[in-house]
């Protein structure tokens, strides 16, 4: 039933939104020819708009149009009314009483296979890359989320996402809001090539770069600022509810306040979690101004959604990687 979706389309149909700098940023490597493929799951043709050319779309586009009845294509354009409407375009080669000539965008629907283009590039792309980066994507669609291992194991994978990807593995981490990451990227990468600083939408935050910060002093001075923090309850001679006998064998009870448990959490080991944005309670770090670090290979930027255990024993943390001694 095609309804819904045409209930909907209004909704994502291109043209109601702006490319971001992570585009301009792929754009900018095509542009010095450092680009081999652009494979995008987005189906809104951004990438039309900075433009990028090298592109695939992996899951299509509105850009076309075709009949599901006599596979008639059109442009998209002529459909636009009608989306905008709300209302199920009909193709017009065919009669109004024939069933199913349902004019559908060009896009891949769950089930759907995808468009030849993507098999055909990936199987030469594979060959010639010489490092991935993987951004905003879940990779949990296939055949893209296969992409990262048809690569031969030498090539560097680097993965720029708001959250890891615990059923992949990738060399270097960087994770938060995709455009803050690349924002840093770029002023970095402008010191050495100044193409990267004339990006359009790059925030130059006054030539600024942000400040690095280890993920081992931060933890420690939020386990210091914490026991700063903590109530103590004590029971005097005046307690009338408690018998005198008692009093001088009572020792301070330390008060701890409620834990921040995560609703996505499935196991009752690893309920009691603190989300990144907690960090923020930190004297050393400023989300505006400075990342962090924990070694050897992971990034944690604004808007990361990652969660750290909130256990004051040990500072372990559910998903971040454990340090291994010798």
């Amino acid at each position: 039933d095609p309804r819904p979706f045409f209930r909907f389309a209004k909704e994502i149909w291109p043209g109601q939104h702006e490319p971001s700098l992570a585009h301009y940023f792929i754009a900018e490597l095509e542009r010095r020819d450092q680009l081999l493929r652009n494979y995008t799951q987005n189906i809104d043709s951004l990438e039309h708009l900075c433009p990028i050319k090298r592109l695939i779309q992996c899951h299509g586009s509105f850009s076309t149009s075709t009949c599901r009845r006599c596979q008639n294509r059109v442009s998209s354009d002529e459909i636009k009314h009608e989306i905008l409407q709300q209302i199920m375009p009909h193709c017009t080669k065919c009669s109004k009483t024939v069933q199913n000539a349902i004019l559908k965008p060009d896009i891949v629907f769950f089930g759907e296979p995808l468009p030849e283009d993507f098999h055909k590039t990936i199987s030469v792309d594979k060959d010639k890359c010489d490092l991935l980066i993987v951004m905003g994507s879940s990779l949990k669609v296939k055949p893209v989320s296969l992409v990262s291992e048809l690569l031969p194991a030498h090539i560097p994978q680097i993965l720029v996402n708001r959250e890891r990807l615990p059923h992949k593995s990738f060399d270097i981490e960087l994770l938060g809001n995709c455009d803050v990451i690349i924002n840093e990227l770029c002023l970095r990468l402008a010191k050495y090539e100044p193409s990267f600083g004339d990006i359009k939408r790059l925030n130059h935050r006054n030539e600024q770069l942000m400040n690095e910060i280890l993920y081992d002093k931060i933890r420690i001075s939020m386990q210091q600022q914490k026991r700063k923090k903590q109530k103590v309850s004590y029971h005097t001679t005046n307690d009338t509810s408690v018998p005198k006998e008692r009093l001088s064998s009572l020792r301070p009870r330390i008060f701890k306040p409620p834990m921040i448990q995560s609703s996505s959490s499935s196991s009752s080991s690893s309920s009691r979690k603190r989300p990144f944005s907690s960090l923020k309670n930190s004297p050393l770090f400023n989300q505006n101004s400075s990342y962090i670090s924990y070694p050897p290979r992971r990034y944690l930027f604004a808007g990361a959604e990652i969660f750290f255990s909130s256990s004051d024993d040990d500072g372990s943390d559910d998903d971040l990687p454990r340090k291994h001694t010798e």
